[in-house]
């Protein structure tokens, strides 16, 4: 049956012998899949997944911490690109272990990452990763959090403990964000200062462990916000058997009733509103500079306080505390009366001399914080939103435990307690040799003897202990003497010659 449309003609056909010959003879063959083919497909895609999971030279060196299965398990990427989790999260490793690095610098890592791969290298600016950065999801770096902070709880020596105890400490910081509208919402600045001249604060308070010398967690908080009244959301991360370190803002009834509650112990400086009308005559006398204290509970709930008023009510009645009496000589050359307070009541297994050389590795707190934001750049996040400075919060916390662990490793190797070895020797020795890493990528029997050597050489940054020598927070070199901002600067009007010498006639 033939279909001949309205107002055309028909089209006649005629079939005749047609000599055989090739057709589309530029067409190729290889289009039709064979299973040779399909193989070297599979070969191909696996190497490619494979070099993905070790791009950066810090992948490899930390890989014991954060193997590449882990972060391949724990990616939420449906799909790979150029700026996935992965690569991402190594880069923005880079630039914290770097001195902070730029996002230029990092986009140029990972584009000669993929280049050193023959893998496409990405193009374009850094919108693209920075973008990516913002795309990563917050429950991945809490992953990568637990499990490097787990790796590290593994590794702790015995020479670590305090009379067989973890010691922890808390204590309280802040970070300077950028000035934006959304950061000033949710973390305002100071309020002595005036709109446009100052930066948001988010106040950061978190839980330290001296044993391994990495962070067990943390909380963000208003700065207004007392430590004390973030405090009791950490104490998850305090466990039975624990001894907790923390100066006088912490030295509160709920918080110690909370430590007994869990089978764990506090050693504290005493705060300055019980020290202002402390008795010495009152209690149990032990020796002349100890005493057996018993505190009462307030009457009423402290304002602030996160528990129920049925938890409250729970707390004991009654606490029995331990005061050690210490003289030390403040910045001013001045001897001052410092008393200690402890849950510690076995005089004979905890003597006061060691309660009082035990708080003040309190200090080590303030050391750590300053490795984490004078070294690897806290203490300013280029951020202009509270997600991303979270984030960046996140990244800080694992680079610098991932620098711990090569620390714990380096000090099993040498034989030494932690605290003495140089967190900044070491880093230097890894930004500077981390690339190295690269040549061995997939030869483990390589990789592992390239590591063992970098742990022997990190095993040599020790650190030249002093006790006792005066350190004073100062400095010598002096700022340029610039103005200060005292209005928004679109409405400052700068003052010609400020601050500059006139010339001689």
């Amino acid at each position: 049956m033939s279909l001949i449309l309205k107002d055309e003609k028909p089209i006649l056909v005629r079939l005749e012998s047609v000599t055989k010959q090739l057709t589309l003879t530029g067409f190729p063959r290889t289009i039709f899949a064979t299973a040779k083919r399909r193989l070297r497909a599979t070969v191909r895609l696996a190497r490619e997944q494979a070099i993905k999971q070790s791009l950066s030279g810090y992948s490899l060196l930390f890989a014991r911490s954060v193997p590449g299965s882990f972060l391949e398990a724990h990616d939420p990427t449906l799909r790979q690109r150029h700026f996935g989790h992965i690569p991402v999260f190594w880069a923005w490793t880079a630039q914290i272990l770097e001195a902070n690095a730029s996002c230029s610098k990092a986009l140029g890592m990972i584009q000669s990452w993929y280049r050193s791969s023959d893998l496409p290298v990405p193009r374009g600016d850094t919108s693209g990763y920075c973008s990516a950065r913002s795309r990563l999801d917050e429950n991945f770096l809490k992953s990568i959090f637990e499990k490097v902070t787990g790796n590290l709880e593994g590794s702790i020596r015995s020479m670590d403990l305090w009379n067989g105890h973890i010691l922890k400490a808390i204590d309280g910081s802040s970070v300077q964000l950028m000035d934006t509208a959304k950061n000033q919402m949710v973390y305002p600045q100071s309020p002595n200062q005036k709109p446009g001249c100052g930066f948001p604060i988010m106040g950061i308070v978190g839980v330290l462990n001296l044993s391994h010398g990495g962070w067990e967690g943390f909380e963000t908080c208003n700065q207004r916000d007392h430590d004390s009244r973030v405090a009791p959301r950490l104490l998850k991360h305090v466990h039975a058997g624990n001894v907790l370190l923390a100066d006088r803002a912490f030295c509160s009834y709920e918080l110690f009733a909370r430590l007994v509650g869990k089978d764990a112990h506090g050693v504290m400086r005493l705060h300055q509103a019980r020290h202002a009308k402390l008795d010495w005559r009152r209690g149990k006398k032990i020796s002349p500079n100890e005493r057996l204290i018993t505190w009462n509970k307030p009457s009423q709930q402290p304002p602030g306080s996160d528990l129920s008023s049925d938890e409250w009510k729970a707390l004991p009645g009654q606490l029995s505390l331990r005061y050690i009496k210490t003289r030390y000589e403040d910045r001013t050359g001045q001897k001052r009366t410092l008393i200690i307070v402890t849950t510690l009541l076995d005089t004979a297994k905890y003597p006061a001399e060691e309660l009082t050389s035990l708080y003040a590795q309190r200090w080590e707190t303030e050391l750590k914080l300053r490795d984490i934001k004078t070294t690897l750049g806290m203490e300013r996040f280029a951020v202009k939103t509270p997600d991303m400075a979270h984030k960046t919060l996140w990244m800080m916390m694992i680079s610098y435990n991932l620098m711990r662990g090569l620390m714990q490793e380096s000090a099993i190797e040498a034989g030494k307690p932690l605290a003495h070895m140089s967190f900044k020797g070491i880093l230097d020795h890894v930004t500077a040799s981390h690339e190295s890493f690269i040549v061995h990528r997939g030869k483990p029997r390589c990789q592992a003897s390239h590591r063992s050597g970098l742990i022997e050489t990190c095993a040599t940054k020790l650190l030249v202990i002093r006790p006792n020598r005066t350190e004073p927070r100062a400095i010598k070199r002096r700022p340029k003497n610039f103005p200060l901002l005292t209005s928004p600067r679109g409405e400052y009007v700068e003052i010609p010659h400020r601050g500059k010498q006139s010339k001689a006639a």
